[in-house]
């Protein structure tokens, strides 16, 4: 049986796990990919509710990354705004399919992917 140890001598250490379990780590991002599928808005407010956002793509390496890991074009966290980026598809709310970034009716369920950066994981 294990006992916890009541010495000032010794200092708690965070954790080694950079993220929540379930969650993928890859260049100071943890990453939850989703089973089910939700509505664009809904599955922002699922990620939120772990302190996270739909993923936003910051570097080519993280796009291709999440293009090999990701199934069944799931949606990320860009919306369609005035036209700001150039995205594929007439919809407002965007998704990750293997070419690239398309976009799509906000209303339809897809998978989704969080990102919760961790700047100060090792």
């Amino acid at each position: 049986r294990a006992r916890r140890v009541q010495d000032p001598h010794f200092a708690v250490c965070a954790p080694l796990e950079p993220c929540p379990a379930g969650w993928l780590y890859f260049q100071r991002k943890c990453y939850y990919l989703s089973e089910n599928e939700a509505a664009w808005n809904s599955s922002q407010s699922l990620c939120s509710s772990h302190n996270a956002s739909l993923l936003v793509i910051e570097t080519r390496q993280e796009l291709n990354f999440m293009m090999k890991i990701t199934k069944q074009d799931p949606w990320i966290g860009l919306y369609k705004r005035n036209e700001e980026f150039a995205v594929k598809g007439s919809g407002s709310c965007a998704y990750l399919e293997p070419r690239g970034v398309s976009a799509s009716g906000c209303y339809l369920t897809r998978r989704w992917v969080c990102s919760l950066s961790r700047d100060s994981a090792p």
